[in-house]
């Protein structure tokens, strides 16, 4: 998506974000701007509303880039028209992302095993580790403080930034992005007693605890993680090995900031995931599944192809494909609608119970009186 020359016109942003463009093509374009803002003469300002010229009334805008549909600005020296306008606004926002600070060469500070394998042109920053028999793809980039454990395989193109950890025997596809602070392969969070705990036999009908969970034994994560290509993982997540096998993230999926994933568990691919979302131990997910934030699945739950789980979401069993749940606890998005009108009425609901007994309680003292009468004719 970037232009060969540093200076950027009008009709070049326009071809590079897939936009119309009307006007003055060879306009200069210095950056993007959001509306409401004093805007220079190389400015392009985004101004995506019903009427974009509210917008940039008094902006001092040469330039904007509105949605198709919307009425033309007036005073304007050039436009840029999107039909998505979401789509060009990426677009854009990548064609003037100022990349991070990552010379090639590997900083005298970085910490190399000599068994590792390094790729061409990589790029390997202050107090970097890395471990025996670990391959790093080329053009990678590893920032400050980020670790790669012993025998973990890094494709060509990953992006790691400052103190993200990438575990032994890890696998990251082609163009991996890792924010700061990301975790992938640790341990999982897996042990057992001696005797049936508490933990699993909630899973029953009793309402009491019957059994004493000591000691505690734990269970080993000789599994991996595999990140497939074009994943993007967010700053202070964590995704943890499997304690056999792989936990997977399919190509594309895109995961926010703060998030749970745990041992065993499968992502598909495609499937955005939102900040502090917790995906239980074993889970299976879908391609294309979108979680909103603070999702929580328990464990060994399958999610099928296309759902989507609403915020807050708290999911005990499986969802099938394409179905919307929301909810605690979750489930299809018309049923818990029906459910939080049936809510809302009981207030009134109670009032009209409350009333209909007072008016028994009424009539039955009327007829006991009228019996009465009767009994002393």
């Amino acid at each position: 998506m970037r232009l060969a020359s540093e200076r950027k016109t009008l009709g070049a942003v326009g071809e590079a974000i897939g936009a119309t463009v009307e006007g003055d093509a060879d306009l200069a374009i210095a950056r993007p701007l959001p509306a409401g803002q004093p805007a220079g003469p190389e400015d392009l300002v985004i101004a995506f509303a019903a009427d974009p010229g509210k917008l940039l009334s008094g902006s001092g805008a040469r330039a904007a880039l509105i949605a198709a549909g919307a009425p033309r600005p007036q005073g304007l020296a050039g436009l840029l028209i999107a039909d998505r306008p979401r789509l060009a606004f990426a677009r854009l926002l990548q064609l003037f992302e100022t990349p991070p600070h990552a010379p090639p060469g590997i900083h005298p500070s970085a910490v190399i095993d000599p068994s590792a394998v390094l790729g061409e042109g990589v790029s390997i920053g202050p107090l970097v580790t890395i471990g025996p028999e670990a391959r790093v793809g080329a053009r990678c980039r590893l920032l400050a403080q980020a670790s790669v454990g012993a025998g973990a395989v890094l494709d060509e193109d990953c992006l790691i930034h400052a103190g993200a950890r990438i575990g032994a025997r890890v696998r990251l596809g082609k163009r991996v992005i890792l924010q700061p602070g990301a975790v992938i392969g640790a341990d999982g969070f897996s042990y057992v007693t001696p005797n049936p705990s508490s933990a699993e036999l909630s899973r029953g009908n009793t309402a009491t605890v019957q059994t004493r969970n000591e000691p505690v034994e734990r269970l080993p994560s000789l599994g991996t993680v595999v990140l497939e290509d074009d994943v993007e993982i967010g700053a202070n997540t964590t995704i943890d090995r499997a304690t056999l096998g792989v936990t997977r993230i399919g190509a594309r999926t895109k995961v926010d900031n703060q998030v749970q994933v745990a041992h065993n568990v499968t992502i598909g691919s495609d499937c955005l995931i939102a900040g502090q979302a917790g995906i239980s131990g074993s889970v299976k997910v879908g391609d294309r599944v979108v979680m909103a934030g603070q999702v929580g699945i328990a464990d060994h739950l399958s999610i099928g192809d296309d759902a989507v789980l609403a915020a807050g979401s708290g999911v005990m069993i499986s969802v099938p494909a394409a179905e919307i749940h929301m909810g605690f606890p979750a489930m299809r998005k018309d049923q818990k609608a029906e459910e939080f009108t049936f809510i809302r009425r009981l207030p009134r609901m109670l009032r009209d119970l409350l009333d209909l007994r007072q008016r028994v309680a009424s009539l039955e003292k009327a007829a006991g009186a009228v019996d009465r009468r009767r009994g002393q004719e």
